[in-house]
């Protein structure tokens, strides 16, 4: 997978960065995960400090439009974004919470 960011737009008021980028893939259409992981990489950040709006494909292309937003601090991303997009994202963080949980009331 090779992505390229095609734009970075800051968001002075949210402590954001709006970025548009572009994949190229052999295969299936990248997860969330991958490209989340690829996007940090290559902006120099923290993975858990961006998340992945949107992937936009085009049927029988191997490429998508990709936007995320990358956030200064994790407080406001989790302020700012929407529920379903952190379930999404934090989904690995949840799990172990959850069978803690369990593990306690046997």
């Amino acid at each position: 997978m090779k992505i390229e960011i095609k734009e970075k737009r800051e968001v002075p008021l949210l402590s954001r960065t709006r970025v548009q980028a572009t994949a190229e893939f052999e295969k299936e259409t990248p997860s969330r995960e991958k490209i989340r992981k690829e996007i940090s990489s290559l902006l120099k950040t923290k993975e858990d400090l961006v998340i992945i709006k949107h992937v936009y494909t085009k049927f029988g292309k191997k490429e998508a439009k990709i936007i995320a937003h990358v956030y200064e601090k994790l407080d406001d991303l989790k302020k700012i974004e929407e529920e379903h997009l952190l379930k999404k994202h934090f989904k690995e963080e949840k799990k172990p919470e959850a069978a803690e949980g369990a593990e306690a009331e046997a």
